[in-house]
């Protein structure tokens, strides 16, 4: 006889441990920075303002202008959907943006990309550390 699958509230976090605020505030700052700069684009430039690339990378840089903000308030009211839709972000972001640096060959895009890319570290941090904290990875049955 099968054990009947967990409860809505075990699975996604009822019981993990709380992020720690610092961390919090870290993110939320590291995903506002990424808004403002795809807002300074689309202030300065125009709508879609990325055209030196395809129709699809400048849609989905401009894209970020709403997700980045939707990530960095979600983690203060739902931090399990935040966790992933962070790492969502920020492992397409560091993806298209690589491609871009160094197939495309728009280099001028390395710094960012290393500080996108330790920020994607935290983030990644922050989710596996979650993770691990829920009740399904603990030491007691």
């Amino acid at each position: 006889m099968s054990n009947p699958p967990p409860a809505r509230e075990e699975r996604f976090g009822a019981e993990r441990k709380p992020i720690p605020q610092i961390a919090m505030l870290i993110w939320t700052v590291g995903f506002l920075l990424g808004a403002a700069s795809h807002a300074a684009d689309v202030v300065t430039y125009g709508w879609l303002p990325y055209e030196f690339m395809p129709l699809g990378f400048n849609a989905y840089w401009t894209s970020l202008l709403f997700l980045n903000p939707i990530a960095a308030l979600l983690i203060w009211w739902r931090p399990a959907p935040a966790l992933v839709l962070g790492c969502l972000i920020m492992a397409s972001d560091v993806l298209v943006n690589a491609w871009t640096a160094f197939v495309a060959g728009y280099t001028e895009l390395l710094p960012g990309l290393a500080l996108q890319s330790a920020f994607a570290a935290f983030v990644f941090y922050l989710a596996i550390r979650q993770k691990r904290s829920s009740p399904r990875h603990s030491d007691t049955p």
